[in-house]
């Protein structure tokens, strides 16, 4: 199946580990602690889909929560 680009406009909104944690700036092994920690949103486990997923949006709010808390 060929993989589907999307246009450099339009942000993605599922972004697999690498890109998780690349867009929070931390590498997987240490996004995947914070996801552990519940400091970072879990993945989506979607139905046939065989990779967890992770919502940009959620990544965002996340984020968003732990910066309000360190003022």
């Amino acid at each position: 199946m060929p993989k589907i680009r999307t246009p450099a406009t339009i942000p993605p909104r599922s972004l697999s580990i690498k890109q998780a944690s690349a867009y929070w700036g931390v590498s997987p092994n240490t996004f995947k602690k914070l996801v552990r920690l519940g400091l970072a949103p879990a993945p989506l486990k979607l139905p046939g889909l065989d990779r967890n997923i992770y919502d940009r949006l959620a990544l965002d709010a996340a984020m968003s929560s732990l910066a309000a808390r360190a003022g």
